[in-house]
């Protein structure tokens, strides 16, 4: 265990005999400034961190959510850019993909009083629960489970106060903004990549274009926080008003803020890069694999409606 981690579990143990029950705000006013760790015990803290707070879960439903988005918004989409989308955002969207801009960004910005509290969060049963649900959410085969149970909310809605503590949640951690930013990105690198190769290419192409164009439009984000909230709404389905509340308090805490909105920098540093490779491998793959592929009748591209 790294010296944070051990940090952490004593700290732990000191709130629990102390019978603390500060909200987090509270907490935070009290900080204590620490010496600066060695770069190896920044990273092997923010690699705890990591693994503790199961990020990669938010991440990996970054990834299913443009996937459905993409699906849901193009019905028509030929078959090769359809295999393209789906590998580029399996290989170059994949949590793992994240991973090193995040923790850069974390480093950048470390603070080892709020990497403690973090890890002290995510050791309480309330932190384990939370992580717990939100692997289980990110799942496969869960569509039909979480179909019923959404159409259940329509006639059984849940209360006020579980409502807004999934909001707080959703701000918080930055899932619906997380994911709008990702199809932004793959939108904005397939019009380039479009772009760059229009003037030799078909209006089939023109057509593709047309597409992923009328996917980003400016109702886009409500849809896509819509869906997010739905979806959280199932994934939180097992805790209680009471944990999801306290889950949306650690989550606006200054060290959950710190933690989360760092995170979300990195992914923004990700995303920034991925409109140039999204760019490149659609003119690399799409482009040079329809202009260099022998004409055939038996294996024409269907038209785009």
């Amino acid at each position: 265990m790294s010296r944070l981690a051990g940090v952490a579990v004593l700290s732990l143990a000191a709130f629990v005999l102390a019978g603390a029950t500060l909200p987090a705000r509270a907490q935070d006013k009290s900080r204590v400034r620490v010496k600066p760790a060695p770069v190896d015990e920044k990273v092997a803290g923010i690699d705890e961190a990591l693994r503790r707070s199961g990020l990669r879960n938010h991440l990996t439903r970054v990834r299913v959510r443009m996937k459905q988005t993409i699906e849901d918004n193009n019905p028509n989409l030929d078959a090769d850019v359809r295999q393209w989308l789906w590998r580029t955002l399996d290989v170059s969207f994949s949590p793992e993909a994240y991973t090193k801009p995040v923790k850069q960004a974390l480093l950048d910005n470390y603070d080892a009083d709020f990497l403690t509290r973090v890890l002290v969060w995510y050791h309480f049963p309330a932190g384990k629960k939370m992580v717990r649900l939100e692997h289980s959410g990110v799942e496969p085969g869960q569509d039909q489970a979480r179909n019923k149970y959404l159409a259940a909310l329509e006639n059984r809605q849940p209360s006020e106060e579980r409502l807004v503590a999934i909001f707080r949640i959703d701000e918080a951690s930055r899932a619906s903004e997380g994911t709008f930013g990702a199809i932004r990105a793959v939108v904005d690198g397939w019009n380039r990549g479009i772009e760059q190769v229009m003037p030799e290419q078909s209006q089939q192409r023109a057509a593709q274009g047309a597409i992923a164009r009328n996917m980003f439009r400016a109702q886009m984000r409500d849809a896509v926080s819509e869906e997010v909230l739905r979806e959280l709404m199932y994934t939180y389905r097992g805790a209680t008003d009471a944990e999801l509340q306290a889950y949306a308090e650690f989550l606006e805490s200054d060290a959950g803020t710190w933690f989360f909105s760092t995170a979300y920098k990195g992914q923004q540093a990700f995303l920034e890069k991925a409109v140039d490779k999204v760019a490149e491998t659609y003119v690399n793959t799409i482009y040079v694999d329809q202009t260099t592929r022998p004409r055939s009748t038996n294996s024409r591209v269907p038209a785009t409606q």
